[in-house]
């Protein structure tokens, strides 16, 4: 599996990191699929292109054969009508609006070379989902993980509900919708953000 992170470096747009996820061999079974499309600015659709435009993605094959989106907010999801008109892809989604196709709790799709499944993840948005790939122990998190460092916050008991699942996954890696990748102590990551939420509703 190969992962490039996507995100063009301009401070007046606000959009999240998108990941292009290829198969490590461009096999025919590959599926190359984007997580996210970032914002409605054109520029990240050009950007995507030329970054695309340098690694092979398989013979015949285009380079977006599928959109995962891990929720609906814009600079997620802004972006979707140029990648559609530029690939045609396959788009899944919590919400199955224009075109797209639901996403269903647990359900598993080949992301890349390897077998993912989509967990709903209620939190940050009622519409929040992650992509889980048990094989390598990835988590591509959207806005469903972000560091807690204290329990002085605010959550709802829905996330500390997805917290918990989280926690019980073997997460090795964390690809997060903003900022860098979590590569080290990943569990340890998700287990202080729970520990820190759910003594935040305890102080309720």
């Amino acid at each position: 599996m190969r992962i490039v992170a996507l995100h063009r470096d301009d401070p007046s747009d606000y959009s999240c990191v998108s990941y292009w996820v290829l198969g490590e061999n461009n096999t025919g079974a590959d599926r190359n699929t984007l997580i996210d499309t970032g914002s409605t600015d054109p520029g990240n659709l050009a950007f995507f292109l030329e970054e695309m435009g340098t690694r092979a993605k398989g013979i015949g094959k285009k380079a977006v054969e599928q959109v995962i989106l891990t929720h609906a907010h814009f600079d997620h999801s802004g972006g979707l009508p140029g990648v559609t008109a530029q690939f045609q892809p396959d788009v899944f989604s919590w919400l199955p609006a224009g075109g797209r196709a639901r996403v269903q709790d647990g359900m598993t799709l080949m992301v890349g070379d390897q077998a993912a499944t989509l967990i709903h993840t209620p939190g940050h948005s009622d519409d929040s989902i992650c992509v889980y790939l048990p094989g390598t122990g990835t988590l591509f998190s959207g806005d469903s993980l972000y560091r807690i460092s204290d329990h002085l916050g605010a959550y709802p008991r829905a996330y500390l509900r997805t917290l918990e699942r989280l926690a019980g996954l073997e997460v090795r890696t964390i690809y997060p919708g903003h900022g860098g990748p979590v590569l080290q102590d990943a569990a340890a990551f998700i287990r202080g953000c729970l520990d820190n939420v759910r003594g935040s509703l305890l102080h309720d």
